[in-house]
């Protein structure tokens, strides 16, 4: 091959190397360039406020529903909607909630009639779809004097708290409480709905989350 040939071929290689290195490094630049803007929007970024769970005006109005249940022994404190447990001699389904700003909400459920159940598992028609669960041995107390009487009462658990809400928000919810060889069934009032409500806006007040 001629001279002159040769460092045409050398001419032209280089003239390749030249450029691809300068593509390269433009690609480089435009890629810092975007990672640099993607940091500037992160950074300037403001996060969306959370909302209270309850207003100050539903928390009020719903405390002024509650009634408060002392131990001034051990110094406990807990809200109960005024309409729940007035009566011993009735059957009923309810929540409550402990006071203070770490609050426990409570799940009550309560048998009373002539005859024994020996409930074992509680089920809710909730308009139309089913739930179930059952307690573990020794939850649900017992006792018995001219009447019997059988309830479960309990820390909510958050299985428990989503049937809360569901009842709640419900237009008909059958209760049945069934025992080893009988069961009753029972419709859950609006009364009831509505004092479920009251203290689980009392229980956000606080501080609780659902």
């Amino acid at each position: 091959m001629e001279r002159n040939s040769i460092y045409k071929v050398i001419s032209t290689g280089l003239s390749i190397l030249l450029a691809a290195s300068l593509l390269t490094s433009c690609g480089e630049s435009s890629d810092s360039s975007n990672s640099t803007s993607d940091n500037v929007v992160a950074a300037d970024a403001t996060p969306t406020p959370t909302q209270p769970a309850v207003t100050d005006a539903e928390f009020k109005a719903a405390l002024a529903k509650m009634k408060v249940i002392e131990d001034k022994v051990k110094g406990n404190k807990w809200y109960e909607d005024k309409t729940s447990y007035n009566y011993y001699w009735r059957n009923e389904f309810y929540v409550y909630t402990s006071a203070g700003s770490n609050p426990t909400l409570f799940f009550n459920i309560r048998y009373f009639d002539e005859d024994w159940l020996f409930i074992e598992s509680y089920f809710f028609n909730v308009d139309g779809e089913t739930f179930s669960f059952t307690p573990e041995y020794g939850e649900i107390q017992r006792d018995s004097d001219t009447n019997v009487t059988e309830w479960y009462n309990e820390v909510a658990s958050q299985e428990n708290i989503e049937l809360v809400q569901k009842i709640m928000n419900s237009k008909k919810t059958v209760m049945r409480l069934e025992g080893s060889k009988y069961y009753k069934d029972v419709t859950i009032t609006q009364a009831q709905k509505s004092a479920i409500k009251n203290v689980l806006t009392v229980y956000q007040g606080l501080g609780g989350r659902l």
